[in-house]
């Protein structure tokens, strides 16, 4: 074989190879599919509700057949509906949402603010409320006992400023990275509508939510679509186990949720110590949300936190509150919260060709949860008005006759003013925000 030829095949063989690494010599742009809308944005947040949850007590007196339910062991579903629409601008909106379970009518009526007043200067000192005083300990994680380095302990007494007591609050919030949503409000769209409203305030009385939807407006596209029984309520969380065992901790069981993609659980509760409060979470780290998950988690979310252990799986059906956090009560509350993701919906369905655009008329989002509460280490059945009372606190009274000591004699039956209970009944009322100055 000659110089030349072999030369002519050693080119040949490297053009080849360039070809194949640099690929086609020239490669249509992928058509981008344009992409307008939704005209109209639709969310429905279900819950279903079982027990005494903790989420209540800040609101007020429960009404007596919530009691009766509580005690009884009922479950309850309920349904909170927000519509933005873009397509015209009203101020007052009517509308309906139409299911085989209810009808449920949306209202909205925008409402003039009237002229902004001067700016009142803050003066320091011009608080309409004492400035709480106290302990708060914070434990976290399952298992028979906390582990080390628990409690978090929070002194009140000595945080006199006002700034430090604004970033003792912010320890409280969460600290876990939440995806951003974007929720319809009045803000946000032209027109808005939501159920409940000024004018409709009623319960939701529906068992489910299967079969066809209809929401019918004066200012949003017409809303049409249908949930299969998969995209139904979360199943009620019946609890199983809630005894104290032999070692003070208490095992909290449960039956499994279909559709379930992770838990919480949560405690609060008056300290044994004057002016103490104690607040627990399953989560494995100390992440801040002591007792205030959120309402509603996206499948992100979910994921992430779940991966991170502050959520326990959607398998879960146990978690033990340790030994420490129920000896460190006179009367806690714990709650269990499922959640279950979203349902996305949208119309008209995407075009398969990019070449056409697609025009997205309304889209609809169903989120999920289930939630349950109750007296940590005991039967709700034998609550009758509750260690709580009816207003949040304790109902053993606030003074007690001091028993006569049969060998010192001492003890003149004099009352004797009982510990604990008064940060807890404040927080409870009031929210964190009460701690804030």
């Amino acid at each position: 074989m000659g110089k030349a030829r072999i030369f002519l095949m050693r080119g040949a063989a490297a053009a080849v190879i360039a070809a194949l690494i640099a690929g086609p010599a020239s490669t249509a742009t992928p058509t981008k599919q344009v992409v307008t809308g939704p005209v109209a944005s639709y969310w429905v947040d279900t819950t279903t509700s079982s027990g005494f949850n903790m989420a209540g007590m800040g609101k007020g007196k429960p009404s007596m057949s919530s009691m009766m339910g509580m005690m009884s062991g009922d479950a309850s579903h309920n349904v909170t509906l927000t519509l933005g629409s873009n397509q015209v601008a009203k101020t007052e909106t009517t509308g309906d949402h139409l299911m085989t379970a209810a009808d449920l009518p949306l209202y909205y009526k925008r409402t003039e603010a009237g002229p902004a007043g001067p700016a009142q200067p803050y003066t320091p000192g011009e608080q309409s409320h004492e400035t709480p005083k106290g302990k708060i300990l914070i434990y976290w994680g399952c298992g028979e006992h906390a582990a080390a380095g628990q409690p978090l302990v929070i002194d009140l007494a000595k945080i006199t400023d006002p700034n430090q007591r604004m970033a003792m609050v912010k320890q409280l919030a969460p600290s876990v990275n939440l995806d951003t949503v974007n929720k319809p409000t009045p803000a946000t769209y032209k027109a808005y509508g939501e159920w409940p409203n000024a004018k409709t305030n009623s319960a939701f009385t529906g068992q489910s939510l299967t079969g066809a939807h209809t929401v019918k407006t004066d200012y949003a596209p017409q809303i049409d679509f249908s949930l299969s029984q998969s995209q139904d309520f979360l199943a009620p969380i019946k609890v199983s186990g809630n005894q104290k065992a032999a070692s003070g901790a208490v095992p909290l069981t449960w039956a499994a949720i279909p559709n379930a993609k992770g838990f919480v659980a949560t405690a609060i509760g008056s300290g044994r110590e004057r002016d103490t409060f104690v607040m627990w979470t399953s989560a494995a780290s100390n992440t801040g949300w002591m007792g205030m998950a959120p309402d509603y988690l996206t499948p992100g979310d979910i994921e992430r936190l779940t991966a991170s252990k502050v959520l326990l799986p959607g398998t879960a059906t146990a978690c033990t509150v340790p030994a420490e956090v129920a000896g460190a009560t006179e009367g806690a509350m714990y709650n269990i919260t499922a959640y279950g993701g979203e349902t996305n919906l949208s119309y008209p369905a995407r075009p398969a060709d990019p070449k056409v655009a697609w025009n997205i008329q309304w889209t609809t989002k169903i989120r999920y949860r289930s939630t349950t509460g109750g007296l940590l280490g005991q039967d709700m059945g034998g609550m009758n008005g509750g260690m709580f009372g009816m207003a949040g606190q304790p109902s053993e009274p606030e003074e007690q006759a001091q028993p006569q000591d049969n060998n010192t004699g001492n003890g003149d039956g004099k009352k004797k003013k009982k510990k604990g209970g008064g940060l807890f009944g404040e927080i409870v009322k009031q929210g964190v925000g009460s701690l804030i100055p």
